[in-house]
């Protein structure tokens, strides 16, 4: 449905706003009209009965609940009546049985959210409790097993605050170069975080030397050629030694073919000193 001119007394005939009459504490007065929304479709009711019951699966977050206490200061306090059960909640978030631990770290993540607003009834500024239980979720998210992990988390969602700001800052600023590569280092020492907190969480892979024997067996054979062992007679045989005792023999003065002998069957001579 739409409206004319002559229902709004403040807009003139060409559209625009007739400062003359226009009367704030009746715009004020006015609510904001809700705007037709179709129902939801098949595929989406079906699908919401699963879905509920993920939810319904998953952890509850501790959350917390921030009262004024004068001086821009706000106390911690439960989202619900049971304080003991809260720090339970708190202490399972955090993976410490420690008190210490607990305010430490609740401490840093209240000084990441930045979010402000002037509470008129308080008289003092007021920070988001949604920007806070949020940071305090994604730690519980992790799971941390211990304190050194907690405080792993902790800088994860420091860095994820850090990226989301800078980025949007990025973003309203023409597509700044410097903020844009500031974004990009963030977003890649979260991913160098998420592969450090893996790392440590993995099991310890010990370097382990193994030694096979296998015994093999190597069988020769050997074969002899005895079709030359008349005429060599009895010598060595072979390829080698057949063509040797094949060559003719040398002339010699004894009868009976005996070998020619040497020189030095005679006497030995002085062996000569070698030169130095």
């Amino acid at each position: 449905m739409t409206r004319s001119a002559d229902d709004e007394p403040s807009i003139r005939q060409d559209g625009l706003v007739d400062i003359r009459k226009l009367d704030v504490a009746e715009m004020s007065r006015r609510r904001r009209r809700n705007r037709q929304r179709p129902d939801p479709s098949p595929e989406l009711r079906k699908w919401e009965k699963a879905a509920d019951a993920r939810a319904l699966a998953r952890p509850r977050p501790p959350g917390i609940v921030l009262m004024p206490a004068g001086k821009d200061n706000e106390h911690w306090c439960a989202p619900h009546s049971d304080d003991a059960l809260w720090y339970l909640q708190l202490a399972d978030a955090f993976g410490t049985r420690s008190l210490a631990v607990v305010h430490t770290f609740l401490g840093q993540l209240q000084a990441l959210c930045t979010d402000k607003h002037f509470d008129d009834q308080a008289k003092q500024w007021r920070m988001d409790e949604n920007e806070f239980s949020a940071a305090l979720a994604l730690v519980g998210t992790i799971k941390p097993r211990n304190e050194m992990e907690a405080a792993l988390a902790a800088q994860m969602v420091a860095i994820h605050l850090l990226t989301m700001k800078v980025t949007a800052r990025a973003i309203r600023d023409d597509y700044d170069n410097r903020m844009a590569a500031t974004a990009g280092k963030l977003a890649r020492t979260f991913a160098m975080q998420m592969d450090t907190l893996r790392a440590c969480r993995s099991r310890k892979q010990t370097a382990r030397q193994s030694i096979k024997v296998r015994k093999e067996l190597h069988q020769h054979v050997h074969y002899h050629d005895d079709r030359g062992a008349r005429e060599t007679r009895g010598q060595p045989h072979g390829r080698a030694a057949r063509a040797a005792y094949q060559c003719a023999a040398l002339p010699s003065p004894q009868p009976g073919g005996e070998p020619v002998p040497l020189s030095c069957d005679e006497g030995q001579e002085p062996v000569q000193a070698p030169r130095r």
